[in-house]
């Protein structure tokens, strides 16, 4: 079964809207992490991501 990809278009929209919300500090991830017993796995390619999305987001600004 083939999956849909999103339009383009669509893809800018919600980078736009994420690049609008608020951002958790690492403590805040921390302080969750602890009252829901799980470890935040830094190496997880997932998170990496993420953090170079947030880097090239500060980069624009």
């Amino acid at each position: 079964m083939s999956r849909l990809k999103p339009s383009p278009e669509a893809q800018e929209w919600g980078k736009r809207q994420a690049a609008r919300s608020p951002r958790w500090t690492d403590q805040k991830w921390e302080r969750i992490a602890t009252i829901l017993g799980v470890a935040i796995n830094p190496a997880d390619p997932e998170l990496k991501q993420d953090d170079e999305a947030t880097e090239h987001r500060r980069e624009a600004a």
